[in-house]
């Protein structure tokens, strides 16, 4: 730790020195336009999902402006500046809002790239640029540790601007679903990620931190962005697991603390789906109705220091789902007590079609009328492969028949 900031500080030293424009305000500018993106999340699954009455949503709403205020005084242009928040009546009012959004997160992230290639020469430097912006949230996070009596909101909104929401990729339909099973506090363990560096590789991360509130959020922050560092060096899941474990074990503040955690990385052009899961059973392949559980490929990160992680692969033809959740699904239960387990969200997935989201929704709609309350955090992630060049619609029939399961001995398992 000690040893990271010392090369922050040295790298913030050798920014001032060539006159460069400071990465802290463009890092604060990216920062409040995810917190307002988590805010508007949190605020369309209670009033759509949940169906949360006006008092309850109050809370939520007053953030969202507060964070929408944040954007402004941070802006440096027009282009910059919040977006209208009324209407915000109707799910199409919320798409609009999430649309400006993301609008103002490409504008920032091209501020950001723009302060970023005033300052490169070299990849070593575009890797030291991305170290310093880690350390720099390790810091800010440090500093909420110790004022945590009069600043437990501002950990909130942090652990809210970590938690992604969806974004587009090439070729794959994303769906995805976020509860938290405390109500009023935003503050969870579940978390998911959905990138591309190249347009070519697409990352995606589910993974349950164990333990609630600044640990959880401190931990949640540390996966992300520690697996996206690692993910620009490395595109293996195995040995990007295998790398992240040793730092975890390493930086972790409280050695009991673990996390379930599961890395798929796709080639978006040819559908081939490598995987590596860190005791993170829940996983499944959906082909039609035909269901396939995806075996754990490593143990639990935290609960050894040396543990090595196994890669899986697995093609994907037009219309295969991957669908991840946490274990606040298959550890759910009916008001009799009974679990849901991972047999029965078989079953489940084998009845869905349409959309990525569609199928998101259902799980937990059925979930819903199982369960007469969730009690647990839970996250959902959804990857339909769905090339536009690759759509059945568009292939002769015999090609059809086989990519929907008339020739399946032909495809290997993995």
């Amino acid at each position: 730790m000690v040893v990271g900031l010392l090369v922050a500080f040295a790298f913030a030293v050798y920014l001032s020195y060539n006159g460069s424009a400071s990465l802290v305000d463009d890092f604060a500018y990216q920062s409040v336009v995810v917190a307002a993106q988590r805010d508007e999340a949190i605020l369309s699954s209670e009033k759509f999902d949940i169906g949360a009455p006006p008092e309850v949503l109050a809370p939520d709403l007053h953030l969202l402006r507060q964070d929408l205020a944040y954007i402004d005084s941070n802006a440096k242009d027009v282009a910059e500046r919040a977006p209208a928040l009324e209407p915000l009546n109707t799910r199409a009012d919320f798409e609009r809002l999430t649309e400006e959004l993301l609008k103002r997160q490409a504008a920032g992230a091209g501020r950001f790239a723009a302060t970023v290639h005033r300052n490169e020469s070299t990849r070593d430097l575009s890797n030291a640029i991305f170290a310093f912006v880690a350390v720099l949230f390790a810091v800010i996070v440090g500093r909420l540790r110790r004022a945590v009596d009069e600043g437990r909101d501002m950990v909130e909104r942090l652990q809210r601007a970590f938690i992604s929401t969806r974004r587009s990729l090439p070729h794959v339909d994303i769906g995805s679903v976020l509860i938290s099973a405390t109500r009023g506090s935003n503050v969870g363990g579940d978390t998911y990620d959905a990138f591309t560096f190249d347009g070519r590789y697409g990352v995606f991360l589910v993974a349950d931190v164990s333990g609630k509130g600044i640990d959880a959020a401190v931990d949640t922050a540390l996966i992300k962005y520690t697996i996206r560092t690692l993910f620009s060096e490395d595109q293996d899941p195995a040995r990007i697991l295998t790398k992240f474990a040793s730092i975890y074990a390493q930086t972790a503040e409280n050695p009991e603390t673990f996390v379930v955690l599961f890395l798929a990385v796709v080639d978006l052009d040819d559908g081939t789906l490598r995987y590596a899961s860190a005791g993170h059973e829940p996983a499944w392949v959906v082909r039609g109705r035909t269901v396939e559980q995806l075996p754990v490929t490593g143990s639990i990160v935290g609960l050894a220091r040396d543990e090595t992680y196994v890669t899986n692969m697995i093609p994907l033809v037009p219309g295969d789902a991957l669908v991840v959740s946490t274990d606040g699904l298959t550890e759910s239960r009916d008001d009799r007590g009974n679990l849901l387990g991972a047999e029965n969200v078989r079953a489940w997935l084998g009845d869905l079609s349409g959309s990525a989201q569609r199928m998101a929704d259902s799980v937990v709609r059925r979930l819903r009328k199982r369960s007469s309350s969730i009690t647990d955090d839970l996250a959902i992630l959804v990857v339909k492969y769905e090339p536009i060049s690759m759509r059945p619609a568009a292939l002769p029939s015999n090609v059809q028949t086989a990519l929907s399961g008339g020739e399946t001995g032909a495809r290997p398992q993995r």
